[in-house]
């Protein structure tokens, strides 16, 4: 009886529609530029937010308890300004000249008029305490008459480089290097007054490194986050142009083909453009994440139109005439490249398991992408190619391919290729056990960046980059003059200055044994925590009663007094050792601090340490279960369970091999890294379908023997598989040039899957059908 091919024999319905597309070829193409230019006006809709709290869902545990922080205290987001002068290594502590302190006492004060300032603490305005008899008085360390002669910085430098409270987060213990930090009190929706806010910053430093000879650095959240879109806006228009000329230089160069490159390119763009617009429609708010959409998308509309091109050009050298040749064309390519999108679209809606919103979005745009690049090849692409002149060519047999030679060669070594590449398939997949999940925000930008600069002055002369914050509660209102209380609050201060890691501790128990000493003739032996609580509640009201409007303790104790906030600076690390030393430090708490509610370290760097491990975790499951519906997708179509399993091999080892170069290379996989897998399933798996169809084509309906079919295979295929594997491996490295780290560590790792999947569907795949169709001739191609 006739055998249908991978999906079926083209029925009538297929025929009428090609009838359809091949009539009306210029109504087809008006029809697709109307809807999709129609949908593409959606951009202008779209938002672009970089507020870290997108990233996070709503219920999102620590995303909780860190805004239940910034509720009992302060907003954590900030503009911090590095100084450091320009003749260190030749004065000795430089910090403490006279024109460096006055550039400090301006650039406090033109702090203060910064966009949404709410708190300015430097070196000038930081509060020094002396006591007379019962009184307790306060003042600027450098107030403003006074004039800065050698005796005065002399006493200022004394006081500085003793005051712990000061040391290493207002200065360093060297005396060479300074920070002032300015608090931001931002809008729910602060996109905007970030970008504002951080744009003041930087007008202010550039004027003041004018005046003065210091070099100032910028960095804190804000700038951070401002620097995030920066990058990737760079990336976007820059890189994803580069990427668009080599692309499609590639494909003008490997199909010869001035009009077959000009069609993928609308089709790309067209792809790119209603995917974009349909969600600025939805009012979706652009993250730093979306910017892999265009290349995600690309690689796909590419890789559809370069096998229905690439088996067109070829039927026509076979002798077909131009709609003949269409019309096959469409025919063996409609259901690999339907198979191909909807696996890919399974692959990256996975994604919506992961703990992140920006990737969900991310997987839908993606999908949704996807299955537009799939309606455009199968209606857009056979309408152009019907009007513009096919090429003539002269008929010849598949078996002068180039392509024979190599599948002959294949089908010769298939035993020891399928040893060695085996082989090194195995040894590449050992090495994923190497990779450790982590997050390393402060690699995020290269050195062209000032905030990645400032981060790296920060931590080398401060001895101290991430912040772990701490709300320390007693459950009772004015439970916080409990010296019980205020003993263990000291004790845990003391027990995080015993790390190796920590450089700095903030602590409102370092104040009260200062107010203790200052009310004892500053006598040493009185730095230490009062007995009586009544005396704590009295040195408290002083001090505050002595504090200046917008210097008060809001940042430290909460309105009912319940609480206290401390905080640990830790050295650069990774999010791995940050979740470590706060289960150390949770630990410390619930063995010895009766007196402290249960609590759990908080901040943007403990949070998104915290957001890997959750996205990873749900991201498995997510994985697990497109696998599941990819091999039933596969399954069906080749029309064989056992096909369908050994699909999986070809389909998962590329990624495997991938984490496990990259475990041997470099070892870590951040958030941006572990959605590969996800984004590069779909291409991978299209790689695979492609070959398979091809190969049970020639078996089922041509009736070729298996070496014949690999041959086929090779000849109407691999070509294809070639050109697109080169043009979007080249696609991918350009995202190497980015100097934003998790764009370019994508590129890569995305570059290494693609180059394996060729390698495995060429060298590996063959001879495992091969095989198998010699142990199971009957039962390997049932499709029944």
């Amino acid at each position: 009886m006739d055998s249908p091919s991978v999906l079926g024999k083209s029925n009538e319905l297929f025929e009428r529609y090609i009838d359809a597309v091949l009539g009306w070829p210029r109504m087809i193409m008006l029809s697709f530029f109307v809807v999709l230019g129609g949908l593409g006006y959606g951009v202008v809709y779209l938002t672009i937010s970089n507020d870290f709290r997108i990233y996070f869902s709503e219920d999102n545990p620590q995303l909780l308890t860190f805004e239940r922080l910034e509720e009992a205290f302060i907003s954590q987001d900030n503009v911090y300004f590095f100084i450091k002068p320009k003749n260190i290594g030749k004065v000795k502590t430089p910090v403490f000249q006279a024109d460096v302190l006055s550039l400090i006492k301006e650039l406090t004060d033109e702090g203060w008029k910064l966009p949404y300032s709410g708190r300015v603490s430097s070196l000038a305005n930081y509060q020094h305490t002396l006591a007379t008899k019962d009184e307790l008085f306060t003042n600027y360390l450098i107030p403003d008459e006074l004039k800065l002669t050698a005796r005065n910085i002399k006493q200022i430098k004394n006081i500085a480089l003793n005051d712990p409270q000061i040391l290493n987060t207002l200065v360093s213990k060297s005396g060479e290097v300074t920070g002032i930090n300015v608090q931001l009190t931002l809008p729910e929706n602060n996109a905007r007054a970030a970008h504002e806010a951080v744009l003041a910053a930087r007008i202010l430093a550039d004027r003041l490194r004018e005046k003065y000879p210091v070099t100032i650095l910028i960095a804190g959240s804000a700038a951070t986050n401002v620097t995030l879109s920066e990058a990737v806006r760079s990336d976007l228009f820059t890189l994803v142009w580069v990427s668009y000329f080599l692309i499609f230089g590639g494909l003008a160069l490997l199909l010869r083909s001035l009009s077959g490159t000009l069609v993928i390119l609308i089709i790309v763009s067209l792809s790119v453009l209603g995917t974009v617009g349909t969600f600025g429609y939805m009012q979706y708010q652009l993250t730093p994440v979306a910017g892999f959409v265009p290349s995600v998308l690309m690689t796909m509309a590419v890789a559809d139109s370069v096998h229905v091109l690439v088996s067109y050009y070829y039927l026509q050298r076979n002798g077909l005439d131009k709609n003949a040749a269409i019309r096959e064309a469409m025919r063996i390519n409609v259901a690999p490249v339907f198979i191909t999108s909807i696996t890919t679209t399974i692959g990256v809606l996975c994604l919506n398991f992961s703990d992140s919103p920006p990737y969900r979005d991310l997987g839908n745009m993606i999908g949704f992408g996807v299955m537009l690049a799939y309606f455009l090849t199968m209606g857009f692409l056979p309408a152009f190619l019907s009007l513009v002149p096919g090429q003539q060519y002269s008929v010849y047999r598949y078996r002068l391919h180039p392509m024979t030679k190599f599948s002959n060669f294949i089908i010769k070594q298939r035993k020891i290729l399928a040893l060695i590449v085996g082989l090194f398939v195995l040894v590449l997949l050992s090495f994923t056990s190497r990779n450790t999940l982590t997050e390393r925000w402060h690699e995020y930008f290269d050195d062209s960046f000032e905030v990645r600069r400032a981060v790296d002055e920060v931590n080398r002369h401060f001895g101290g980059l991430h912040s772990i914050y701490y709300n320390l509660d007693t459950g009772i209102e004015n439970g916080i003059h409990n010296p019980d209380y205020l003993k263990e609050l000291s004790q845990f201060a003391e027990w995080y200055r015993q790390q190796p890691e920590v450089s700095h501790v903030d602590t409102f128990s370092d104040t009260i044994k200062r107010l203790n000493k200052n009310m004892h003739s500053d006598d040493d032996a009185w730095y230490r925590i009062p007995d009586d609580s009544k005396l704590a509640a009295q040195y408290l009201l002083l001090y505050e009663l002595s504090l200046p409007l917008g210097l008060g303790l809001d940042n430290t104790i909460n309105h009912k007094k319940s609480a206290t906030l401390l905080r640990a600076v830790v050295s650069k690390t990774d999010s791995e050792d940050l979740l470590a030393i706060d289960r150390r430090a949770r630990q410390w708490l619930q063995d010895n601090a009766a007196h402290i509610l249960e609590t759990q370290g908080s901040g943007l760097d403990i949070v998104f340490a915290h957001i890997n491990h959750r996205n990873i975790r749900s991201m498995l499951v997510g994985t697990v279960l497109a696998l599941v519906l990819i091999s039933m997708v596969l399954m069906l179509a080749l029309k064989s369970v056992r096909l369908g399993l050994i699909s999986l091999l070809p389909n998962l080892a590329p990624a495997g091999m991938a984490y496990g170069i990259w475990g041997l290379l470099f070892g870590h996989v951040n958030l941006a890294l572990s959605i590969v897998i996800c984004m590069s399933l779909g291409i991978v798996v299209d790689d695979t379908v492609h070959f398979l169809s091809k190969y049970l084509r020639a078996r089922r309906e041509n009736n070729l023997s298996s070496e014949e079919g690999i041959r086929y295979a090779f000849v109407t295929v691999g070509v294809a598989l070639t050109i697109t594997t080169l043009v979007l491996v080249t696609g991918f490295s350009v995202m190497t040039l980015s100097s934003f780290t998790p764009t370019r560590e994508t590129g890569i790792l995305m570059a290494f899957t693609l180059s394996f999947a060729l390698l495995v569907d060429f060298l590996l795949l063959p001879p495992l059908l091969l095989f198998l169709d010699k142990a199971l001739p009957d039962r390997l191609f049932r499709y029944s």
